[in-house]
């Protein structure tokens, strides 16, 4: 039958107007960044779905899965001729970046490229406005326009809403919840990444997280982008944006090409909002150009100007208001006019609109910028990586080794995965050679300066010498943002050698995982693994955990110190297993000397998790659940409840301080920035919980105290030592790393006879003799008399000399063990993980 021409009609409009665009406020129900309401991760999600099924200007790619198993998204945003084109463009921007091609070859792909710029929201999940502010941005683009025309035309924009979904996730639902009651407004009370909380944002030249590790793929394997924006959140009182340029001081080797372009970009945001009215901009400040484990100055090292955001906070989506007295810039703490900001904000109303509208007119500043200065853009990225190649093949030094005999070898594999994550090129010796006196063998790994990435190379193997800055004589040094000091090989307890002269060597490229050869044909039945490797942990953890029967060295001087054993007939199928995810080194035996070994059992651990933002926790529970810890998280209530005394056979608490742990309550110096919970949310173990404690260790269970944690052990355990950082203003360390000494004892097993610690006001142990006849200790990690940095500033290091880091006291059957140091970093320090491993494996000793 046919239709009538007036139904075909209503049935074509009713289809235009299903793909009709759409914007934020039509498909949310409200406008981003309206009091009180957040658009959450899956209908921000929804909504680019919405846009790339509109529009052909955007297209929407799932990188792949969250710590918690949702999808990590970006949207291209480009006209549609550009996203057609888009693989030659990609190829384009790589061939820039690589730095290889001539002048002639660069003028080309400049002319006739697109700039790739990158935009990063919501990385810490409570900074949640810029997520709000994607969706007007996309839907800006999407639309198109004359006001949006260059844009599209010169540029390639990769905009991540969330880099950071489980986080925005929980904020989002926090918010929901608290919506309408007396904590509308506050923080969720757990950290806001599964493990690392705020410090996801130090996560980039490691990159062991997952959400790190598919956008660095992005940006530095596909995208090759010409400029990276990360936007933030700051405190509520101070200026309403930041944006470059930083503050001194730089971090050394940089090209000034990627300084100046920061400095170009940073002060048109400011020129450009300043037209338009919107006070409060202000450069400089507190965010200084040293320090490269943020997402934003990790570009840097790319040859890329990585642009920070940071806008002044409301209470999550709640306004604020602010009176005038109470205003701070950064610039003058009189909120005076000054150079870098000269139209200060007089305070008022603040609300998350605000944030909204600052980052979106921020955001196409730099767009326009980009389209503005695109192929200047695209011909720096490849002169700087040019430059790099030609000065790494000039000066010393030439190349860093990382020679194939490690005391760990696992460490210096996973360093050269580190690098590799970063597009960092990687060589192989296919033969012996000499650099100096040192005989490298077949297979070492050589890293040359002489590639397009030759800053991110220096910093990361170079000891760092963060500069004394000083307003003048008499003042105290300006200590750095976050860390001193960051030698990623000292951390992962990695040696390496500085070639210093051209390395004349025949090197082969690492492109791919060499094969895998099968390091169990062959074996003996009592298989040997090697306490000296951190892997070997991870095997000796998971087949405790599944019952099988493990074997620990106590005195045979035949095998390395602590090394464990285990049957081929019973444990190989689980080996192999084992080995695919974590690579081991086992040797053999026929028969043991099972006499001088201990059998170890199944133990139970429990990891203390209190209500806030430790990311010392956080971290911890991370390189639990990596080596396969068998634990469980402990709350306050749990840990206050009768019987908990017998449910686990060790304890660890970490980097909770002592208020922490006993009320719930941060310590005084943080009071002022914490927000109030519900009481399902909130509190310390208490009275009840202390005593739960001491039953456990009379009933001879370990606890284990680890970085701020010390404290509470010190003092509610009375213990005979005193911590002299607690109240010492004389030794000045921000993050670095010194030197310690390792004794030979059961928990430093498989370490060297020296250790790179983590230092940053990290408890330090003056001990005494013990007074109850059945109370010992020992300690085995200490720090010499002298020569104690080994990268970061260190001042007064008097004060630190022979004074212990760890401590292994005993008190009738129980243990207390106190670790000092913050022995895990954020994964860097693995060269200390041991630590941590032992002290666990010391409740797994048969009696």
């Amino acid at each position: 039958m046919k239709r009538p021409l007036s139904l075909i009609l209503l049935i074509a409009a009713l289809a235009a107007c299903a793909w009709a665009l759409q914007t934020p406020e039509q498909f949310l129900g409200f406008k981003p960044g309206s009091d009180n309401r957040l658009a959450r991760y899956d209908r921000i999600r929804a909504y680019f779905d919405h846009l790339a099924a509109s529009s052909p200007r955007v297209r929407v790619v799932t990188l792949g899965k969250t710590t918690l198993g949702n999808d990590l998204f970006m949207a291209l945003i480009s006209d549609e001729a550009n996203l057609r084109d888009l693989d030659r463009l990609k190829a384009a921007t790589r061939a820039l970046a690589q730095g290889e091609i001539d002048p002639g070859e660069a003028e080309r792909l400049a002319e006739g490229g697109k700039a790739v710029v990158v935009v990063t929201c919501n990385l810490h999940a409570d900074e949640i406005a810029a997520s709000q502010m994607a969706m007007e941005l996309g839907h800006l683009l999407a639309a198109g326009g004359e006001e949006t025309g260059d844009i599209l035309r010169d540029v390639v924009l990769a905009l991540f809403p969330s880099v950071n979904p489980d986080g925005q996730i929980m904020e989002a639902d926090w918010n929901e919840k608290m919506r309408g009651t007396a904590y509308e407004g506050t923080e969720a009370p757990y950290i806001y990444h599964w493990y690392a909380g705020h410090d996801d944002n130090r996560d980039w030249f490691k990159g062991s997280l997952k959400e790190t590790q598919l956008i660095l793929r992005a940006l530095y394997h596909d995208l090759y982008p010409q400029v990276v924006v990360d936007e933030h959140q700051m405190g509520s009182t101070g200026d309403r944006l930041f944006v470059p340029p930083y503050q001194d001081p730089p971090t050394p080797g940089l090209h000034p090409l990627v300084w100046r372009s920061v400095n170009l970009i940073g002060s048109r945001i400011a020129y450009d909002l300043e037209r338009q009215g919107l006070p409060g901009v202000a450069s400089r400040g507190h965010f200084t150009g040293w320090w490269i484990g943020s997402l934003d100055d990790t570009a840097w090292f790319h040859n890329v100007p990585g642009i920070l955001f940071e806008a002044a906070s409301v209470r999550l989506a709640s306004p604020i208001y602010v009176e005038p007295e109470e205003v701070e810039s950064a610039e003058s703490f009189r909120n005076e006019e000054r150079i870098f900001s000269p139209h200060p904000w007089q305070g008022g109303w603040w609300r998350l609109a605000d944030l909204v509208r600052y980052d979106l007119q921020a955001t196409l500043s730099v767009l326009r910028t980009a389209s503005r200065q695109k192929r200047e853009l695209l011909l720096n990225t490849w002169q700087i990586a040019r430059e790099n190649i030609a000065r790494g093949s000039g000066e010393a030094p030439y190349a860093y080794v990382i020679p194939r005999t490690q005391h760990d070898p696992t460490a210096a594999e996973r360093l050269v995965q580190v690098l590799r994550r970063s597009a960092v090129r990687v060589f192989r010796l296919t033969h012996p050679a000499r650099v100096g006196d040192i005989l490298l063998d077949k297979r070492s790994y050589v890293v040359p300066l002489a590639q397009p990435y030759r800053a991110f190379v220096k910093n990361l193997f170079e000891v760092q010498h963060y500069p004394d800055i000083r307003k003048d004589a008499r003042a105290e040094a300006e200590l750095p943002y976050d860390m001193a000091g960051w030698t990623l090989p000292l951390a992962m307890g990695v040696r390496t050698v500085a070639v210093n002269e051209p390395l004349k060597a025949l090197l082969e490229p690492v492109e791919s995982e060499p094969p895998a050869e099968d390091v169990f044909a062959g074996l003996e039945e009592y298989i040997i693994l090697d306490a000296r490797h951190n892997s070997s942990y991870r095997a000796a953890f998971e087949l405790l955990a599944k019952g099988k029967t493990v074997f620990r060295n106590a005195d045979c001087p035949d095998f390395p110190a602590g090394s464990f054993a285990v049957r081929k007939s019973e444990s190989l199928a689980l080996l192999r297993a084992i080995h695919a995810e974590a690579p081991l080194a086992p040797a053999s035996r026929k028969e043991l000397p099972l006499p001088r070994f201990r059998r170890l059992r199944p133990f139970k651990a429990g990891l203390y998790q209190n209500w806030g933002h430790n990311m010392t926790e956080g971290w911890l529970r991370y390189v639990f659940d990596e080596y396969r810890v068998p634990y469980e998280t402990v709350r306050p209530k749990d840990a206050a409840a009768k019987g908990f005394a017998g449910r686990f056979d060790i304890l660890v608490f970490a980097g909770a301080a002592e208020s922490e742990i006993e009320s719930g309550k941060p310590p005084k110096k943080w009071e002022k920035w914490s927000t109030p919970a519900p009481p399902e949310y909130s509190g310390g173990i208490g009275e009840a919980g202390q005593k739960r404690l001491e039953e456990m260790v009379k009933a001879g269970r370990t606890l284990v105290f680890m970085a701020e944690s010390c404290d509470y052990a010190v003092n509610k355990f009375k213990l005979p030592l005193t911590n002299i950082m607690a109240e010492n203003a004389k030794v000045v360390c921000p993050g670095s790393y010194l030197r310690a000494e390792v004794k030979a004892s059961p928990l430093t097993a498989g370490m060297e006879e020296s250790a790179a610690v983590f230092f940053d006001s990290t408890p330090t142990f003056e001990t005494m003799l013990p007074r109850g006849a059945d109370e010992s200790r020992s300690t085995p990690l200490v720090f010499g008399e002298r020569g104690l940095l080994l990268s970061g500033w260190l001042e007064n290091e008097d004060q630190l000399a022979r004074r212990s880091l760890m401590v292994d006291f005993r008190r009738g059957r129980g243990r207390i063990i106190l670790i000092g140091p913050d022995i895990v970093h954020r994964t860097h320090s693995e060269g200390t993980y041991k630590l941590m491993f032992n002290s666990l494996l010391a409740a797994a000793e048969k009696e």
